[in-house]
């Protein structure tokens, strides 16, 4: 909702607190960016892909055992070329609205999902890098 450089910051900086202080526990991050969404009220500032993509990079180049996560929200093609990059993890066939998976799926969503691809086509993607760190 306000600048992603200065929340940025502020998250690594509470990821490297944990870190010292709760050494054994594995960490990860997600950049889910605003989407449309009943009621929702609008960022004060946008992600653009670039600066989502550089905020990615400085996340793996400061801490290369985060894990990362992309959801759904993110468009297609924007996740097929970022897998290689640095992420280690991306949701696949999400459901939005309250109950979504066991409900009618015409009911209100939360935000909408910009890449509705199936789980098999995900692996399939993914499959053709390497996806371990």
């Amino acid at each position: 909702m306000e600048d992603w450089r200065v929340d940025s910051f502020f998250t690594a900086t509470h990821i490297s607190y944990l870190q010292k202080q709760y050494w054994q526990t594995r960490y990860s991050i997600s950049f889910p960016r605003l989407r449309p969404a009943e009621g929702s009220v609008a960022p004060n500032f946008h992600l653009s892909d670039k600066h989502l993509l550089q905020l990615i990079c400085a996340y793996r180049l400061w801490n290369e055992n985060l894990k990362i996560s992309i959801s759904t929200r993110e468009n297609e093609s924007f996740r097929d070329h970022i897998i290689p990059i640095g992420v280690t993890t991306m949701s696949a066939a999400s459901k939005t609205n309250p109950g979504g998976y066991v409900v009618d799926p015409q009911a209100l969503e939360q935000f909408e999902v910009s890449d509705e691809r199936d789980m098999e086509t995900i692996k399939i993607k993914s499959g053709k890098w390497d996806m371990t760190r």
